[in-house]
């Protein structure tokens, strides 16, 4: 058996072997113990269940009674839309993720979306994997393996939204653009520059008409992934680019025109993000459940329109502190970098060489990264549950294509052991969870959270929802060692525990109030310790001279910059009990 055909047995043995592990896992996926639904699920699934069950993708009192009854709790976090003030109530979201789900939830409501997710990350990853082989060598699948799982994307099969989905779509587009081109035996040439022997018969026609239809999937759902199809179109075969740009962009803006379409007539807008839209918690009631229907204004008066297209919609942004503080989170912050999270991307970038092409799949991602840092910049990631930066998931496989070089396998392998420290969360429980009981994300170690930025402009991180005004100074706890309670703060002796201060001027210092059982035994990261007073009850006060602020940019609650000071206190000899503490801000000047 030649060299090279034993490498590609291997390769490909390997890719099959995990993607066939991730799918036995999917079925094994008992989701009874996860504690409750992430993000968006419950519209999702309310709505893949709407469409297997009654063919339709209108909410009703029957929809809602059958989730209850096959998920055993109410769709926390069910978003709605409505044209005619709540007398036609829809699911705000496009309904193509809900119609490949439909099947498996009227089969499998609890195992169905993740054996799904599964079978659509495989086929993905076989296509992907064929066309890299073609073009790149016999390493290309694993690569792709690599890529899918060495990285956080393989966790979002058990995890029902449609970014997978969307990635899915995104690596199968390329794949089929990417299969046109003639690969040339021997040296590997700049494969984008050919002029490809494919002739324009039905098989050509359907190739671009597919990766029409796969690449607006994603641009129907954000309209910030549009971009990936500007290098698709740059991907055609130069004989015959009129016909294969016109079967690309057809298709595409068909698929754009039905979900637009079906979004207006049912729910008042062309887009999911527009119109009147709600999202219902056990805290603000369900409609037909709760309230009736012709309660829905009242509902968006208390509550408020969530619709990411407003009036407002072009007062984006500009201050530059915050895009550059954003900018360096997306690539390395500690629980949404694309880095430490996606890192075998950048080393299989490196070793697939560059071309034209890839500049091309490049530039297409970073605009649209752009547009979600400068429109979303205080939730450009997905927020809530995420696993790492969701909103950066479909565009992912986009840069897994346009290389030229041959791909290694045994590069790919290094790659993976170069992301495992970061890994190793993901890898030991990819099905769990993805927001600690604790608080902070399954996918962040120690590791990440010690050497890794920490994303002060991101509002919806974990324990965000214990964010408070004290003293004139704002409060937020990243770690779950150090809470509010009842008007005071309280701390978690002999632990460590990160404090992050937010104040519209610059702080000169706090002064730190710990009661007992605090011993004097204090270190503080970020500030230096200085003179302490003491009562006769063992309560103590210690001024914390704070050093330069860490930050300074603007807030989701305001366009007034903050300086923003991250703590990391430490009582090493207190007993590990909750000790009571306060903090009083010692006001400054401006640097």
């Amino acid at each position: 058996m030649s060299t090279y055909r034993s490498s590609r047995i291997a390769a490909w043995s390997f890719l099959g072997l995990l993607l066939t592990a991730n799918l036995v896992a999917a079925v094994l996926f008992d989701r009874s113990q996860w504690p409750g639904l992430v993000g968006d699920e419950a519209t999702y699934l309310m709505q893949a269940e709407s469409l297997a069950y009654d063919l339709d993708l209108r909410y009703s009192r029957e929809d809602y009674d059958r989730f209850v009854e096959l998920h055993g709790q109410p769709p926390e976090g069910l978003i709605l839309q409505s044209r005619d003030d709540g007398g036609h109530m829809v699911y705000s979201k496009p309904f193509l993720y809900a119609l490949a789900l439909a099947p498996a939830v009227r089969v499998a409501p609890e195992k169905g979306p993740a054996v799904i997710n599964a079978l659509l990350l495989a086929l993905a990853a076989l296509m992907a994997a064929r066309s890299l082989e073609r073009l790149q060598g016999a390493g290309g699948p694993v690569w792709v393996a690599v890529w899918v799982f060495a990285s956080v994307a393989f966790a979002y099969t058990f995890w029902s939204h449609a970014d997978l989905f969307l990635m899915c779509a995104t690596a199968a587009g390329f794949a089929l653009a990417t299969g046109s081109v003639t690969p040339v035996r021997g040296a590997m040439p700049e494969i984008f520059d050919q002029d490809p022997e494919e002739r324009p018969d039905s098989r050509f026609a359907l190739r671009w008409l597919a990766v029409g239809v796969l690449l607006a999937i994603p641009g129907a759902f954000r309209p910030f992934y549009l971009t990936l199809l500007l290098p698709a179109l740059m991907m055609v075969p130069p004989r015959h680019a009129l016909r294969a740009r016109t079967l690309i962009l057809v298709p595409a803006l068909a698929v754009l025109a039905l979900t637009a379409g079906v979004q207006w007539v049912s729910g008042g807008s062309w887009s999911s993000y527009g119109g009147e839209r709600q999202g219902f918690y056990q805290r603000t009631g369900f409609p037909e459940v709760d309230f009736p229907a012709g309660g829905w204004d009242e509902s968006v008066e208390r509550w408020g329109n969530t619709s990411w297209l407003h009036e407002d919609l072009f007062e984006v942004e500009t201050d530059p502190k915050l895009l550059g503080w954003n900018a360096l989170y997306a690539l390395a912050g500690a629980n949404v970098g694309v880095l430490p999270y996606f890192l075998p991307l950048f080393l299989g970038l490196l070793a697939g060489g560059w071309t034209r092409q890839r500049s091309w799949l490049l530039a297409a991602v970073l605009v649209s990264m752009a547009a979600f840092l400068i429109f979303r910049p205080f939730n450009f990631y997905g927020g809530a549950g995420a696993i790492a930066n969701r909103y950066f998931l479909p565009l992912f496989p986009a840069l897994w294509f346009g290389g030229h070089r041959e791909l290694r396998g045994r590069w790919a392998l290094l790659a993976a052991a170069l992301a495992a420290p970061l890994m190793l969360p993901t890898w030991s429980q990819p099905w769990a969870y993805p927001v600690r009981a604790e608080g902070g994300y399954h996918h962040v170690n120690t590791l990440a959270r010690s050497y890794l930025p920490y994303e002060t402009s991101q509002s919806h991180l974990p324990r965000a929802s214990e964010d408070i005004s004290y003293g004139g100074i704002w409060l937020r706890f990243p770690d779950p060692t150090i809470w509010p309670q009842d008007g005071r703060l309280r701390i978690l002796g002999g632990t460590q525990s990160r404090l992050l201060v937010g104040s519209p001027t610059v702080l000169r210092g706090l002064e730190l109030t710990l009661a007992p059982p605090a011993t004097t035994a204090l270190t503080v990261d970020g500030a230096e310790v200085g003179e302490m007073r003491f009562e006769p009850n063992g309560t103590f006060h210690v001024a914390l001279e704070l050093a330069e602020p860490d930050r300074h940019h603007a807030m989701w609650w305001t366009s007034t910059p903050q300086y923003l000071y991250l703590l990391t206190l430490r009582l090493d000899e207190t007993p590990e009990r909750p000790v009571p503490m306060s903090l009083t801000p010692l006001f400054g000047s401006d640097p």
